[in-house]
């Protein structure tokens, strides 16, 4: 049986705590940690109840990464897997991190996906077979993929990329080759890219 021989509080983050048994420091933790196992100075504790300790800390450290990381942008569960992995947590508080997050209607892969077709139609219109390549690489469900392509118009889409192609490349062969490129399909590249020449050529 080991004791708690001293809590003190970091200087640099406040809101963390170094805890020391038996003299010598042993880990640092969240003052949320220390609240919930009822941990202070003089306190008994054994290696089963201490290995608790350690797999709480790292699931709440896991959580506020997480937390940061989809504060920059909606993220898809994958993203949070691989994410997590590469900071070196383990398979059981990745699962449990994942959960949680996904019951608090944080990670959500549908409303994830509708999102990243709308961007994509509203700032980066690409053509439905990339779509579905960026967001099966996301590791969305195909279910999930053709719900959220559902309320997209890819032949809008096409008309967008076309009227963004006429600013930068000549030639109606070269614009239906970077509509291609963007994931249209060949026919509606090549409707779309006669249908705005005829515009122009009207005006």
């Amino acid at each position: 049986m080991s004791k708690i021989t001293r809590i003190e509080e970091q200087k640099k983050k406040k809101n963390r705590v170094n805890l020391y048994i038996d003299g010598e420091f042993s880990l640092g933790l969240y003052k949320d940690t220390v609240v919930k196992f009822h941990l202070y100075e003089g306190k008994e504790i054994t290696a089963l109840q201490l290995s608790e300790i350690q797999y709480n800390e790292n699931l709440s450290y896991a959580k506020e990464k997480t937390r940061n990381y989809l504060s920059y942008r909606p993220r898809s569960k994958k993203e949070i897997r691989d994410y997590l992995q590469l900071k070196g947590f383990n398979k059981e508080v990745i699962d449990e991190v994942v959960s949680d997050f996904e019951q608090a209607g944080l990670l959500d892969d549908l409303v994830f996906a509708e999102m990243w077709v709308k961007d994509r139609s509203m700032r980066n219109p690409k053509g439905n077979f990339i779509i579905r390549q960026e967001l099966k690489n996301k590791g969305i469900s195909d279910l999930d993929i053709e719900k959220a392509l559902k309320e997209t118009d890819e032949r809008e889409n096409a008309h967008k990329a076309a009227a963004k192609a006429l600013r930068k490349i000549q030639g109606k062969d070269k614009i239906i080759a970077y509509l291609a490129r963007r994931g249209f399909p060949h026919y509606l590249s090549r409707e779309v890219v006669e249908q705005v020449l005829g515009k122009i050529l009207e005006s």
